[in-house]
């Protein structure tokens, strides 16, 4: 019956094809008609959907099942169905369902769907939502890797012509993709509406990749690769509309595949909520065929390490509305807020740097709270639900105005005659109280328009009466309790120190850790032991480490700390002089796996430690620090020669450490100004900027190869030129710059200029620059490996044994806990150990069942890692902050019992592990009375 369906699908897609082609002859100038598998079921016209024969105005909430413990999905479901919403939306990870690498890309063993299952049954049966599916591979998303998996950078081909393969038109990543694809789709395929019985729910739509407009390639190369995920959706049975979002290309194509697709908007328009009508007007204009639908409808931010937090971004209830009510004024008939339910980034899934909260500001909160943004997004549903069948075939008015000059206004009237009129108070900190008047279609009207700053209205004219109704109208949130369970304060805690008793087995050379199954964020552990001579240990002063990416490793060697020859974590290379000894020397790394990013380098990189041995001594490390900076106006090689030449317009800056502090500061949360200005001269902006200095090398550092130039962060990218001559260029912002310039210096000054590129967000020379010696393995080390932590293997992590060997921490009962940002406790001394254990026992009250409690756990310490509830992760803990919160699943509570949580914290090498104060407590603004 499969392969009849499938047979089927590829006869009706070449009839058609055939039919557009033919199409596109005959009339150039006319885009082509709209195909669909099963017009009587769903389709879409330039203004709307029609599911069923009924004209559906889509409003959906994002809700992604891998961010929220699925004993949990059915509360945020009946919040969702709740407020309105008649559809959801989610992404679907690679790297979640096939976490082992497969044995070839016709193995589909490694997969495991269920949860994905599990989640669309729900949505589908037991609710009663329409779906919509965007299953990548690409998705961002803040996600590892943006949802690639980790393993597939073993089949990274040794070139190509794009800043990255993955994403691209190379024939080795769309083989991938389509082998994704084929997993995937033949498991979501029996869950489209077409699959279902008439008056049941499915999904209505499949999305193609996502944010093409963020991938630097050329179209025709994009398009390539669409249609190559077409083909394979429809090769899998997939028969409903298939759409785009944020993908010019797309849009008003004549292509007789691309054409079939329609391409959805983003909108991040913030306290410019008047952008969100423009848009969707021009998105309208460039594609007049298909309805203008939002897919991410953004209601919030994520939060970073190091940065803020999504409540810190201050977009509340106005905003959520007023973005909403402006694209309905444009023309928009499908929203999607983005995201409606955020939810957690448990055992570190998110992308690199990524908080453990996803919460994103969003109006179902992290924890399954609601308040005044949930209450804002419901009076949306009301208005959808009320009037969404004439909005979606309403059209616009055109009227004249006095006296709104803070207003954006917009009229659309639908076919009964019901007018529809949309406001929204431009104005940030005044309120708009005044009478608006208005010539509609050549007829006065005047409105009495009370809003509040940055608020929004819709006013409903209705037809043939002089019935006038506002909207959206108040709603009403759950009753709070008073009497709420008091925070429980921990100030008893058991420590030990990581033993290093793990899984340990030879590591064969040049293997990664994807390859040893290790696909997500964790810890491993390598170790070695080396029998020296006298003369060795005299000769050996280094410990280089290299990696097959942009993660620190952290050492011990004979028992003590080798320390970094610099004060960048990702300097994997240790002095070991006074370390080592004669006879068996031992070594033990851990491995920091810090993920990878959602769209750019490492993205496309494996894990783990490919090769690491000893190097010679250094006779010193010199910091580069005076420099000269200048902002032109092209990186141009053949121009370069005549700005080095010129000697006005240059500012001077030092780059020492503390201006690399403030720089890092600034790069993660825009924060204070620099020492020097100029040394933040690319922030923000896309450009280019030369900085210059002079060396001046003398025989002895000539002699002794003093000649390796470091650059510890050129963003984005950066060409050396060394006298006037172009010597090397560096593109992984992520990764130092190393090269050495013996060849192209001489005794005496020596010019040295680097021309950075910046194409968005920081740029520049954001690091130290150094120069020394070079950094050589020159003895080779043999390795094991574990890849998981010795408490891992022992099970330390589940806090189901005893304390037995554990010693007790006494932790201040009044510490001032700091919820969020910098911490305000000071540690003695540095670290003591590489990782330490915490244990934290606790118990809980009883349920109530009149009062709905969710918990938090509040940790302040220094260390970073991850911690565990009763055996499950539930994320990482970054000691830069500014998470300091962290949802505690009421699913893993154990209500009226005891309570583990198990910290596990790579010692800072500045400050420890220390731990100031924990607590458990209530989110009190979240709890809610049950009926």
């Amino acid at each position: 019956m499969k392969k009849v369906m499938n047979m089927n699908y590829r006869s009706l897609t070449l009839s058609i094809l055939l039919g557009m082609i033919v199409h596109f002859t005959v009339e150039a100038q006319t885009l082509p008609e709209k195909q669909f598998f099963h017009p009587d079921r769903v389709k879409y016209d330039k203004d709307c959907f029609t599911i069923e024969g009924k004209d559906i105005f889509i409003l959906s909430a994002a809700f992604h099942y891998f961010r929220c413990p699925q004993e949990l999905w059915r509360d945020r479901f009946r919040k969702i169905k709740e407020a309105g919403f008649n559809t959801v939306e989610t992404y679907v990870p690679w790297n979640w369902h096939e976490r082992n690498m497969p044995k070839s890309v016709d193995d589909y063993s490694q997969c495991n769907f269920d949860d994905l299952k599990a989640w669309l049954h729900m949505a589908h049966e037991e609710f009663g939502l329409y779906t919509i599916v965007r299953p990548g591979p690409f998705i961002c998303a803040e996600w590892a890797g943006g949802a690639y998996p980790r393993w597939l950078a073993k089949f990274c081909p040794d070139s190509y012509d794009t800043s990255f393969w993955l994403r691209s038109n190379h024939p080795e990543h769309m083989k991938w993709s389509e082998h994704w694809y084929n997993a995937v789709c033949r498991v979501f395929s029996e869950e489209q509406l077409t699959r279902k019985q008439p008056g049941e729910k499915g999904i209505i739509m499949v999305q193609l990749e996502n944010e093409y407009i963020y991938f630097d390639m050329e179209s025709e190369k994009k398009e390539e690769f669409l249609r190559v995920l077409s083909d394979a959706c429809i090769r899998n049975g997939i028969d409903v509309p298939l759409f785009t979002c944020v993908t010019p290309e797309v849009r008003g194509s004549h292509d007789p595949v691309i054409s079939q697709l329609f391409d959805m908007d983003n909108q991040y328009v913030w306290w410019n909520m008047h952008e969100a009508k423009s848009r969707i007007e021009k998105l309208k204009a460039e594609q007049p065929n298909a309805p203008a639908f939002v897919c991410e409808l953004q209601g919030g931010w994520f939060s970073t390490v190091g940065g803020r937090l999504s409540e810190d971004s201050y977009l509340d209830g106005r905003h959520a509305r007023g973005m909403a009510l402006m694209a309905m004024a444009g023309g928009s008939t499908g929203l999607n807020y983005y995201m409606f339910f955020g939810g957690t980034h448990f055992a570190g899934w998110g992308a690199r740097r990524m908080t453990t909260t996803y919460d994103y500001g969003a109006p179902l909160k992290e924890n399954g709270g609601v308040g005044e943004k949930y209450a804002a997004v419901k009076g949306i549903g009301e208005v959808v639900d009320k009037f969404g069948g004439l909005l979606v075939r309403s059209r616009p008015v055109r009227f004249d105005v006095q006296g709104a000059d803070n207003l954006t206004i917009g009229i659309r009237r639908a076919a009964d005659g019901t007018l529809f009129v949309f406001l929204l108070n431009r104005d940030k900190k005044q309120a708009f109280r005044q009478l608006v008047n208005l010539t509609v279609e050549g007829k006065p009207m005047r409105i009495d328009c009370q809003l509040a700053a940055l608020d929004s209205k819709l006013l409903v004219v209705h037809a043939g009466t002089d019935t006038v109704e506002w909207y959206p109208r108040e709603q009403t949130l759950p009753e709070r309790p008073v009497a709420l369970p008091l925070p429980i304060t921990i100030t008893d805690v058991w420590r030990k120190d990581e033993d290093f008793r793990g899984d340990w087995i030879p590591l064969r050379k040049g293997k990664s850790l994807p390859e040893l199954g290790v696909n997500d964020c964790r810890y491993s552990m390598y170790r070695s032991q080396v029998n020296l001579t006298q003369k060795e240990v005299d000769r050996y002063g280094s410990l280089v480490f290299e990696l097959f990416t942009g993660d620190p490793v952290y050492v011990r060697v004979n028992g003590e700390f080798a320390e970094r020859v610099s004060k960048d974590e990702l300097d994997n290379t240790f002095i070991v002089s006074g370390l080592l000894h004669k006879g068996v020397n031992e070594i033990i790394a851990i491995y920091e796996n810090r993920g990878h990013a959602h769209g750019y380098r490492p993205m496309e990189e494996l894990s783990g430690v490919k090769q690491a041995g000893f190097g010679r001594r250094q006779t010193g490390i010199q910091p580069i620090e005076e420099w000269f900076v200048k902002s032109v106006g092209t990186d141009e090689p053949r121009l370069m020669p005549a700005v080095f030449a010129e000697d006005a317009g240059w500012e001077k800056i030092l780059l020492d450490q503390q201006t690399i502090d403030n720089l890092a500061t600034l790069q993660i949360a825009g924060l204070e100004k620099p020492k020097w200005p100029a040394a933040w001269i690319l922030q923000e902006k896309a450009g280019c900027a030369v900085y210059r200095t002079c060396i001046r090398w003398t025989p002895e550092m000539i002699r002794e190869g003093m000649t390796v130039l470091e650059f510890g962060c050129i963003d984005d990218a950066g060409t050396l030129w060394v006298n006037g001559v172009e010597v090397g260029t560096h593109e992984e912002w992520d990764k130092p710059y190393v090269i050495n310039v013996a060849p192209f210096i001489h005794e005496g000054d020596n010019e040295i200029a680097m021309v950075v590129s910046n194409r968005s967000g920081a740029g520049g020379l954001l690091k130290g620059v150094r120069l020394k010696q070079e950094f050589e393995v020159i003895k080779k080390l043999n390795w094991e490996v574990s890849t998981d932590l010795g408490g891992i293997c022992q099970d330390w992590n589940l806090g189901t044994g005893s304390t037995e060997g554990w010693s007790v921490v006494k932790l201040s009962a009044d510490y001032p806990l700091v919820r969020k940002g910098e911490l305000t406790g000071t540690v003695d001394g540095g670290r003591d150990a590489l990782l330490t254990w915490y244990r934290l026992e606790f118990n809980m009250p009883r349920k109530n069942p009149s009062v709905w409690i969710p918990w938090k756990l509040i940790v302040n310490a220094t260390g970073t890692g991850y911690m565990w509830l009763n055996g499950h992760n539930i994320g990482r803990y970054w000691e830069e902050g500014p998470q300091r919160e962290f949802y505690l699943p009421e699913c893993w509570l154990r209500a009226g019992e005891k309570n583990v949580i198990i910290l596990g914290l790579r010692q800072s090498e500045t400050k420890g592990a220390c731990l100031f104060g924990a607590e458990v407590a209530p989110y009190t603004e979240d709890v809610e009375c049950m009926e």
